[in-house]
């Protein structure tokens, strides 16, 4: 499930040891601060600890840990059940050893287990890159002569924090910290429905078991974590990167310790294995970090650019997008085109609607991947228009869709999935079976090939909930495994075969954002409800866990999107994301109005300005991390900065008019040895103050009414 880049030299701060403790082989992980040891106890591959200060236990320590009994606690670092029995224990150690990372500059330790009962062999792969996050997944082997039948599987679980040991006796009589309510406090994305995207939410572990499951088969919940021990001020970041149904569960049932299982989840069995065949399971990638929360998310920052995201194409490392659903036939869509080039836009998408025999609603006729003939020389005639206005062109597709009109539904009606024997599930093609799966694939190829793509947006629509059931070897498996199977490499490929194309990821907006995906195409919609404040609200939370490079945001989405806010702040939204400009109103209004003169401002603002920071990695400061979408507050304030402290810009946004008045800014990301310039948009005015006096006493922000904002530009002087 990785990808194929060129291997090269793996960071000095990487340590792998294969040993012995207490006569356990054991495999201990050091990237940067993280340490994490595991040792093969009572057969069961088990966590003896962790650390987030990169010390490693010494070895008396270490032969005495876990201080837990495996019976009793859950240790045991994956679980897996095969033809319904659980593979918790009744491991042998086969060996371990290390290998070249798939991405740039990782390395990856393999620990190989051969189970005494079942004929499966695993292993279970740690890719570390540097930083203090490590990333987990288990590749299956069916070592037997009939078919095996995955029931479930948790690639990674097992104990965190264990606050009842000896070191944090006596804490309360001198850390307050340590009388709280609960020692663990939980942040997630609590809404799994469309338009909920970004809504973080912290929430007071209870002294039990607390599970979240997503099951509608296309989430608005991305399964991103983050976890704070109460008692030492640790943080522990954690994500899954399957773009299906997942359960994540946190435990605090035992005196004080805290433990978690994280993974996929669906009807059994999930995957059928062939004797001989190897299945991979999702990543779960975990870091735990104990500093302040900008430095974890900026480390885990570091993390999903090494790890995760692809680079993006040479040339192509930012632009700015507009778009438009072809909504009747005609020639008005060269009209958009103009009106783009016109105000400064650099790239432009033909969106849904482009395909089919006939004119139509766009939902009617995906699947059938001809061109129409509605609009002036069809794609190409688009394209080449486009290319002549200096613009990049990109198109849109939902290639996993077997619509209801669709003349390919009416060819190929068995191609769709079913469950309860003939029950249709949405309108989703069923990946499972070889056949569809190749159509799939090539019609994805062949589209971004043929029409000769700048950029490429896959959509997803629809919602699977359980997924479909292909009958296999005798058993009823369910389709969503090897539904991404599929559409994971078939992006594999197409970074392989067509590498200076940009791939945006899309499902109804802001779905199926998780690690899975972004880890083929390069960025992805924060959500189809972009509306402001709703906007600047989902991105401030969605860049908890995602680089803002990562984003891009649907800018006049809705008709009425311009009346949510005044006209800067509706405008100032579109610099903390990549911009995509769904239309610009009429196309026969005057375009010399205030409204186009500060759209092509703000879109020169974004390329001179904001884009040499957004492009080169830029450190986020969340100065209101926790107000999630739907919190009572009344500010959202996010910070963008140069890697190198040179430069930097800043929103301070007003939600609401309850409490007119004042934000006394401080800026976290300058250099405390240089003066700025600052220039605040609202007025134009500029001054100059060293960083030290900016963030000492601040910078007063006067917003007196609901839903403005105020913009602050740094620049070293």
């Amino acid at each position: 499930m990785a990808n194929s880049d060129i291997q090269t030299t793996r960071p000095d701060n990487i340590e792998l040891t294969f040993g012995q403790s207490a006569g356990r082989p054991t495999a201990r992980y050091v990237s940067s601060t993280i340490v994490l040891e595991e040792a093969l106890d009572h057969t069961r591959l088990t966590g003896l600890y962790w650390s987030a200060s990169g010390q490693v236990q010494r070895e008396n320590v270490a032969s005495n840990l876990p201080s837990q009994d495996s019976l009793f606690r859950p240790l045991h670092t994956f679980e897996l059940e095969i033809d319904g029995q659980s593979l918790h224990n009744r491991w042998d150690w086969v060996g371990a050893y290390e290998r070249d990372g798939a991405r740039p500059g990782t390395v990856e330790a393999v620990v190989e287990l051969r189970h005494q009962v079942r004929p499966v062999t695993i292993k279970v792969v740690t890719r570390l890159d540097g930083t203090p996050v490590l990333a987990r997944w288990i590749e299956i082997t069916n070592t037997g002569s009939q078919p095996a039948a995955l029931s479930g599987v948790t690639p990674w679980c097992g104990m965190l924090w264990a606050n009842n040991q000896n070191q944090y006796q006596g804490w309360p009589e001198w850390n307050p910290a340590s009388r709280a309510d609960s020692p663990f406090s939980l942040g997630y994305l609590s809404s799994e429905s469309i338009g909920m995207e970004g809504n973080f939410t912290w929430k007071t572990l209870p002294s039990e078991a607390y599970r979240i499951e997503r099951t509608a088969g296309r989430t608005h919940g991305s399964p991103y974590f983050v976890l704070r021990n109460e008692y030492t001020g640790e943080l522990c970041f954690m994500a899954l990167a399957w773009s299906h149904n997942y359960a994540a569960e946190f435990s605090n049932r035992f005196k004080s310790s805290l433990s978690f299982k994280l993974g996929p989840i669906g009807s059994a069995p999930m995957r059928v294995i062939e004797p001989g065949e190897t299945v991979t399971t999702p990543e779960v990638h975990l870091g735990m970090m104990h500093c302040s929360f900008d430095d974890a998310v900026h480390a885990w920052y570091d993390h999903i650019r090494a790890s995760v995201l692809p680079p993006r194409p040479k040339g192509k490392e930012m632009f700015t997008v507009a778009g438009r659903v072809v909504e009747e036939p005609g020639d008005w869509i060269l009209r958009e085109v103009d009106i783009a080039a016109e105000v400064g836009v650099e790239a432009f998408m033909v969106d849904a609607g482009w395909y089919g025999d006939e004119f139509s609603n766009w939902t009617a006729q995906r699947g059938d991947w001809n061109v129409g003939d509605w609009m002036p020389g069809g794609i190409a005639g688009v394209r080449e228009y486009v290319r002549n206005k200096g613009m990049l062109f990109g198109l849109w597709m939902e290639p996993e869709v077997l619509a209801t009109g669709s003349r390919l539904r009416r060819e190929h009606p068995d191609w769709e999935q079913r469950t309860d024997k003939d029950r249709r599930v949405s309108e989703a093609l069923n990946l499972g079976n070889p056949e569809v799966a190749k159509f799939v694939e090539d019609s994805i190829v062949s589209v971004i090939r043929d029409h000769d793509l700048d950029f490429y947006k896959i959509d997803y629509n629809i919602s699977t909930g359980e997924a479909g059931q292909n009958l296999r070897d005798g058993f009823l498996e369910g389709e969503a495994w090897r539904h991404f199977e599929v559409l994971y490499k078939t992006f594999d490929r197409v970074r392989k075969e067509m590498p200076n194309v940009a791939l945006e990821n899309c499902a109804s907006g802001g779905g199926r954002n998780d690690l899975g995906m972004l880890s083929r195409l390069h960025y992805a919609c924060e959500s189809d409800f972009s509306n402001y404040p709703m906007s600047i609200r989902a991105i401030n939370s969605l860049t908890l866990f995602l680089p803002p490079e990562a984003i891009c945001y649907y800018h006049n989405h809705f008709a009425h999107a311009h009346l949510t806010a005044d006209l800067n702040t509706h405008l100032r939204v579109t610099l903390f994301a990549t911009p995509i400009f769904v239309g610009f109103g009429a196309q026969d209004a005057n375009r010399d109005t205030i409204t186009f003169r500060e759209t092509r401002r703000y879109i020169e603002l974004a390329k001179s300005f904001c884009r040499p920071i957004m492009a080169n990695r830029p450190m986020v400061y969340h100065h209101t991390p926790d107000i999630g979408l739907l919190s009572d507050a009344d500010w959202c304030v996010i910070e963008y900065t140069s890697r190198n402290r040179l430069s930097g810009y800043a929103g301070v946004f007003k939600l609401t008019g309850a409490q007119p008045g004042d934000y006394i800014f401080r800026p976290r990301g300058l250099d405390l040895s240089r003066d700025y310039e600052v220039t605040l948009d609202n007025n134009g005015q500029k001054f100059r103050a060293s960083a030290r006096e900016l963030v000492t006493s601040g910078i007063t922000i006067s917003q007196d009414t609901a839903l403005t904002s105020e913009l602050l530009l740094f620049s070293a002087v």
